[in-house]
């Protein structure tokens, strides 16, 4: 299932992510830089003034695929900030 944010937030700090994240592409997990945070608002809740966020959402730039890819913070195994 490939994931869609329904809002997000850019990232400044330089921050890369390995993931469990695999799609059928060929190139193995998605590891990278994250630029930008997003999230996604449940269909029950989208009545809900709050919009109460039902989950997280990382936009990971992977130098061996064509396009920046979302992966679910669930399908991280390692995040390293840079020096």
């Amino acid at each position: 299932m490939e994931h869609h944010a329904d809002f997000a937030i850019p990232v400044a700090q330089d921050l890369n992510v390995t993931t469990t994240a695999q799609p059928d592409d060929g190139y193995g997990p998605i590891e990278g830089r994250v630029i930008a945070l997003g999230w996604w608002v449940q269909p029950e809740t989208v009545e809900d003034p709050d919009h109460v966020p039902a989950g997280t959402l990382y936009l990971v730039v992977d130098e061996r695929r064509p396009r920046p890819m979302w992966v679910r913070e669930a399908q991280l195994t390692a995040v390293r900030l840079a020096d």
